[in-house]
């Protein structure tokens, strides 16, 4: 599946009129020229009977058709902070065909000061327009986003549900009749819980009717502004939000490096009791390295994989920054030969927010350097840690056991993740392991990081280089190493000089025969997060958010073509296909 590039076209806007931004392609405004933050008040809050209907809740998911400036994620997020459960969750998961940039939003959202703390957490978090769904979280608030950035029908094919309530609010029906097809409104209703509501601003007679035979009970009520009349529809059903995911705890992570650390932050965002294990400690495995680069997968094609990658890469730049142990940089890449130029130059062309070609290398403009000691514990913060070594996980009924190598009792708990790097290959015969190495050398590190292969970054008052790859898990480090770091340096980067070295550092890492991480449900009781390889760092949150939305019965945030691409049973499936 290759397109053009891997970002959507951008909105085009007229700011000819004073009450707000048009969409030039599509002759329509963005929101009411009397107050469009009241038209979200009254045509989708009060249509979907909020704050009464998420009353009592702990996980309440609203879908929406045009993200647009981000208004009614506002008008939600105001609405959701003064009135949502102490104890709940919301998700907003949209879909938005031509995103806007952050400083056309900005533009957009100055016109409600009243909103300037809410607006500047949005667009501090403000995606780029990789296409796919792009996740924004704000765990002080229980409220998270979900961007799907494509064509609406694709979108909502990659949607799961059960949505909760819904937001219509494409342009026109007649100036954009694909948002308001019969596909669209069947595939809202398959979404839909018992008792989901819907509100738009439309009546076209077409919209009724096509929400009808989806199985809506449509009805008018009064309209807002100049039109007289707006819709309301609701699904069979009554509302029941039993089921939805696990109970409320306790979950045990096992590894507490990077994907431990990142699945630590997402449940306790939600409140979920948290038991964290590790025989060796907090980054005691892979994650315990001198220094990291945060970089993106670069693949030149569309495919499921890629764009959950992309989206996870993004995701932990937004996550990270400010946080310690993280230095925003970019990052040099250098070409291997001139194919990989040439590959370079095209994918810096379908990437043009991450990446610059300058004819000689890749600048990775959106890139960073971290301290992977402190990252961690940063996103950790205060959760205790037990020393523990796991070898057997017992699954009962409403209860998983975890036992230690002599049978002995660790612990038990409502579920079970599991993220042990390393040590995940004692539980899954899919996950190889690797040997890698990295050194620290006196000598000034150039500016910023350097990468070609091999990399150089700064550590400390140091040169980190690295690094080897060798299959197997012969961790411990030794001089061989030392006099080929130094002759890639004299080779691709001769400027800077080596010194002796500081430190030496050896870890192994987990991957997969296909390279692409482990996600999701293995069994009664049991998740997994693994097989990341080199990429922990930059692939870790976003999995750790999707997984933890899936079991506690929260709102998308990656496609179901892309878990699937990363799911556990993908290796059994192909096997099994090879058989047949």
């Amino acid at each position: 599946m290759t397109t053009d590039g891997l970002y959507c076209a951008p909105a085009v806007l007229d700011w000819s009129q004073a009450s707000g931004p048009r969409a030039s392609d599509y002759g329509d405004v963005y929101f009411s020229a009397e107050d469009g933050l009241a038209e979200t008040q009254a045509v989708f809050l009060k249509a979907c009977q909020l704050p009464e209907a998420w009353a009592g809740r702990q996980r309440f998911v609203i879908g929406e058709l045009g993200f647009g400036t981000g208004l009614n994620a506002l008008g939600l997020w105001q609405l959701w902070r003064d009135e949502g459960p102490a104890d709940g969750w919301l998700d907003l998961t949209s879909v938005e065909k031509h995103p806007l940039d952050r400083d056309a939003a900005a533009r957009a959202l100055a016109a409600w000061p009243h909103l300037a703390d809410l607006s500047a957490r949005l667009l501090a978090q403000w995606p780029s327009r990789l296409k796919g769904p792009q996740r924004l979280v704000f765990p002080e608030d229980r409220f998270a986003i979900t961007i799907f950035q494509d064509e609406v029908e694709a979108a909502l094919a990659q949607m799961r549900g059960p949505v909760d309530a819904w937001f219509l609010d494409g342009f026109a029906p007649d100036r954009n009749a694909a948002m308001w097809s019969q596909d669209v409104f069947n595939r809202i209703g398959e979404l839909s819980a018992p008792g989901a509501r819907v509100g738009t601003f439309t009546v076209a007679g077409f919209v009724r009717r096509g929400l009808a035979e989806a199985g809506f009970d449509v009805a008018k009520r009064p309209g807002f502004g100049r039109k007289r009349e707006r819709l309301e529809a609701v699904w069979p059903g009554q509302p029941d939000w039993s089921g939805r995911g696990i109970e409320v705890g306790p979950v045990a992570v096992v590894g507490a490096g990077i994907a431990g650390a990142s699945l630590v932050h997402a449940l306790r965002a939600r409140g979920v009791e948290t038991l964290l294990i590790d025989a060796g400690g907090p980054s005691s495995g892979a994650s315990g390295a001198p220094a990291g680069l945060l970089t993106p997968r670069l693949e030149k094609a569309d495919r499921p994989h890629v764009r959950a990658l992309l989206a996870a890469f993004d995701f932990a730049r937004r996550l990270y920054d400010g946080r310690d142990g993280f230095h925003a940089e970019p990052v040099t890449r250098l070409p291997r030969d001139d194919r990989e130029a040439d590959r370079f130059a095209v994918l810096a062309d379908w990437m043009p927010d991450h990446l610059v070609w300058t004819g000689t290398q890749l600048e990775l403009i959106s890139a960073g350097r971290f301290e992977p000691r402190r990252l961690v514990s940063a996103l950790m913060e205060d959760q205790p840690c037990r020393s523990a070594r796991i070898a057997k996980i017992e699954a009962g009924t409403g209860v998983v056991r975890l036992l230690d190598g002599g049978g002995g009792h660790v612990a038990e708990v409502a579920h079970v993740i599991l993220a042990a790097g390393a040590g995940m290959a004692d539980f899954h015969g899919d996950i190889e392991l690797s040997a890698g190495q990295v050194a620290v050398f006196d000598g000034e590190a150039p500016e910023n990081p350097v990468s070609w292969g091999h990399y150089a970054c700064r550590a400390g008052n140091g040169v980190l280089v690295g690094a080897t790859h060798v299959r197997g898990q012969h961790v411990l480090p030794d001089e061989d190493a030392d006099a080929g770091f130094r002759a890639a340096m004299a080779e691709r980067l001769p400027t800077v000089k080596l010194g002796p070295v500081q430190e030496r550092w050896g870890g192994v890492r987990a991957a997969t025969p296909d390279r692409l991480p482990l996600v999701g449900r293995a069994g009664a009781g049991l998740s997994v997060l693994g097989g990341l390889g080199s990429r922990g760092f930059a692939h870790a949150p976003l999995l750790a958010e999707a997984l933890v939305s899936d079991l506690t019965g929260g709102g998308a945030v990656l496609e179901r073509a892309g878990l699937a691409a990363l799911s556990p049973q993908r290796f059994a499936e192909r096997r099994a296909r090879k058989g047949r």
